[in-house]
């Protein structure tokens, strides 16, 4: 059985179409720079067939061997920047500024994931498994979701009643309201971005577009960029990228949910703004909704609804104020002198009317929602002003007892969001007033378990609060982070060669990869040095001072050791050409030297100036056995094609397959050579026959796997079911003839052709 590359089931060895999907193996045809179906990422994620590109990511549909699942892996190639030449996997980086703008932004892919990653099961998002850097390049491992994205069913015609796009949309708010504190911005959603899973779950896939462009003439920027769901900040290469871009889009995707028609471009409405509004089309919209919606598609940032959070709000507040943006340059520009200052009168008047209207409005707002107590968001304030709000909620209600109360940080270099709050855990818009039944929501399960009613409705408890900090990072964020050149980047440590924040450990252990991270240096409580070994991180135990300290661990000197190994590669190219892999069946390992490499940075190696014998390289499997045909050291396979790129560093298996041990066996009894074979436990004694007689001198050995089929080639231990010692015939001279002659059936036996080895098992 084999896996199909377009689905991912499996089917039978000799089948080249897929039953299931009709995907051809045969007829598979692809850009050039694509990674070839069936490439291995990470030692346990297959990649299958392309499923889009967006102009820096490829997404692929691949498996995880490890978990049996289909997963979508995301690799980072900005066009820009970046290529790979068919047949290869490593990526080819552009020179000069192209590859530091490069590295900028697979870092900030990686570190971008990585945060993601470590959000539990998010509604709305698709959940992100592991991150790697492999190839000269970074890859995303995230869920792929089973079912149609929503521009797939949109392009059928349909159109979704304003309750049904009012309660889709709210869910994927739900879900960026958890990631927009953690300052990650998705900058491409559109209906081709958001997936209807089977189960009828809906999931918002593939953080990152426009955020790793980093120039402002960027070809790709076309590509990304989707009409009509991008705002006019993302044209614009000083446009100030946040939340509010995220709900632009999703006001869009909205807006064609609800009309059917995709939004008229953004940049075309800063010109001129010809946008209508659903009731406008013939579409019965609550006008609170419609504002809410409109405010969300305002052309300019500051005229914008500002977060998922109060556009979530909005959707379900009864009275909505209508936000309208002041008119720009572009349409005001050509008017005469006179003409200005009668707009700016006449905008005057107009500000004091909306005033005025603001405030009657407010009053009516308030007059509507006061039976109800609901919760604000939290994010962005101080610990103190929180305190205040919780403080004013007790005044407004008899004998509640809320607190607002610190229950982690989570690390952030920027300062000015240090001591802010990042999240909360009683999700915004939680009506206080009916807890009992707010509770009772799936969505909010375990979320309320920190505050609870009284037979008289007074509510009592905590809100606990995530804090940015830029002095501390929590246990659980180190242990999050695998990736030792991952976190230093995180913190801000330089990673240069003499970088005293950034060393190298020495790798001992075969399992542990480049960057792994080794062990965290910091200070403890008490002020003296203190370390995490990856053996703590990997067992979850804890340094008795790091609790003392609630699980913080001041950044601040913090070292940061990773394992680091000289490994062998070999470039793609001619053979016989230098650093060029070669054939090397038939030789023996123990004659190969070759130079050695280290990595300068995640995508950077360099070479050091030393060679090491292949023979001790993990790269080597030494554990096979022949009888008398092959001596030791000799290379009987190898896995990978001449001429081929290898990089030792990346790849855990085995290349080679070399016989590590010859057992000879011409000249040697039978009983001889069954002593030998019980005293390496090859084999046990009711596993080994001896065919003819045992003191007599052995003419071939033959092995017999567990399957009861002969393995004519060196073999492992744990391959063998039994082991066949076949003697030579006795020779009994004829005495009824002369001493120098034989009859035929008396003439000594010939010695077995055993590939015409010599008894020190080389060919003659």
């Amino acid at each position: 059985m084999k896996l199909c590359m377009g689905c991912m089931n499996q089917m039978e060895e000799h089948v080249t179409k897929c039953p299931y999907c009709g995907y051809d193996e045969t007829t598979l045809c692809q850009e050039s720079y694509y990674l070839d179906p069936g490439t291995i990422i990470g030692g346990r994620y297959i990649v299958g067939r392309v499923i889009r590109y967006g102009g820096h990511t490829v997404s692929y549909l691949g498996m995880d061997a490890a978990a049996n699942r289909k997963v979508m892996v995301k690799e980072y190639l900005p066009s820009d920047f970046s290529t790979r030449s068919e047949g290869e996997q490593s990526v080819t980086i552009y020179s000069g500024d192209a590859r530091e703008q490069f590295e900028r932004g697979l870092t900030n892919f990686l570190n971008e994931a990585n945060r993601i990653q470590h959000l539990s099961e998010t509604e709305g998002i698709a959940q992100i498994y592991d991150c790697v850097a492999e190839n000269d390049t970074g890859y995303v491992i995230s869920e792929y979701v089973e079912g149609s994205t929503l521009r797939e069913i949109l392009d059928t015609g349909r159109k979704y009643s304003v309750e049904e796009a009012s309660q889709f949309i709210s869910k994927i708010l739900v879900g960026l309201s958890q990631v927009h504190p953690l300052d990650i911005v998705h900058c491409d959603i559109s209906p081709e971005s958001i997936m209807i899973a089977n189960d009828g779950s809906i999931k918002l896939l593939d953080f990152g577009a426009t955020r790793y462009v980093t120039t402002a003439n960027s070809k790709s920027l076309a590509i990304i960029l989707k009409q009509g769901y991008a705002p006019e900040e993302q044209y614009r290469s000083q446009g100030v990228r946040g939340p509010w871009t995220d709900v632009y889009a999703l006001g869009a995707v909205m807006y064609r949910m609800i009309t059917g028609v995709t939004p008229q471009e953004s940049v075309e409405r800063a010109l001129v703004d010809e946008l209508k509004e659903p009731s406008r089309l013939g579409i019965k919209i609550p006008e609170n909704i419609e504002n809410a919606l409109m405010n969300s598609l305002n052309v300019y940032q500051q005229d914008r609804t500002p977060s998922a959070q109060v556009f979530l709000k909005e959707l379900h507040s009864p009275v909505v104020k209508r936000i309208r943006g002041k008119k720009r340059g572009n349409e005001t520009g050509k008017l005469p002198f006179w003409a200005k200052g009668l707009v700016a009168c006449l905008f005057c008047l107009v500000v004091a009317g909306g005033i005025l209207l603001y405030r009657m409005t407010e009053q009516e707002d308030i007059s509507v929602s006061s039976a109800a107590e609901k919760m604000i968001d939290l994010s962005g304030m101080t610990l103190e002003e929180a305190k205040e709000y919780a403080e004013r909620l007790n005044r407004d209600h008899k004998e509640w007892d809320i607190k607002v109360e610190e229950e982690s940080t989570i690390y952030d270099s920027d300062q000015q969001k240090n001591n802010t709050i990042a999240a909360q855990t009683v999700p915004i818009d939680t009506d206080f007033t009916k807890l009992d039944q707010e509770k009772e929501k799936p969505d909010l399960k375990g979320a309320l378990q920190s505050l609870k009613t009284d037979k008289k409705g007074r509510v009592k408890g905590t809100i606990p609060c995530t804090l940015y900090s830029s002095e501390y990072i929590q246990y659980e964020e180190i242990k999050a982070e695998k990736n030792a050149y991952v976190l230093a980047m995180k913190l801000g440590i330089k990673t240069d060669q003499g970088s005293k924040q950034f060393q190298e450990e020495k790798m001992t252990d075969k399992e542990k990869q480049y960057y792994d991270l080794a062990r965290v240096v910091y200070k403890g409580s008490d002020g003296k040095k203190r370390e995490i070994t990856d053996v703590n991180l990997k067992d979850g135990v804890i340094p008795d001072d790091v609790k003392t300290e609630n699980g913080k661990i001041s950044v601040a000197g913090l070292e940061i050791y990773y394992y680091v190994s000289d490994f062998f590669y070999w470039k793609k190219g001619e053979p016989g050409e230098d650093g060029v892999l070669d054939d090397y069946v038939g030789k023996n390992i123990e004659n190969f030297s070759f130079p050695m490499y280290r990595k300068a940075n995640e995508t950077k190696r360099i070479k050091v100036k030393k060679k090491s014998t292949l023979s001790k390289s993990h790269l080597v499997d030494q554990s096979y056995i022949s009888f008398q045909k092959y001596k030791k050291g000799y290379i009987f396979e190898q896995k990978v094609k001449k001429g081929s790129k290898l990089d030792g560093s990346k790849r855990k298996d085995p290349f080679l397959l070399v016989v590590g041990e010859n057992i000879p066996y011409l000249g040697r009894t039978g009983e001889e050579v069954k002593r030998e074979v019980l005293q390496k436990k090859l084999a046990s004694d009711q596993a080994i026959q001896i065919l003819g007689d045992a003191g007599l001198e052995v003419a071939s050995v033959r092995v017999i796997g567990k399957d009861d089929k002969a393995i004519d080639r060196p073999f492992k231990k744990e391959e063998v079911g039994k082991i066949e010692i076949i003697t030579k015939e006795k020779v009994v001279p004829d005495t009824n003839a002369n001493t120098s002659n034989y009859s035929n059936s008396q003439k000594p036996t010939k010695t077995p052709d055993n590939g015409d080895f010599g008894t020190s098992g080389v060919r003659k």
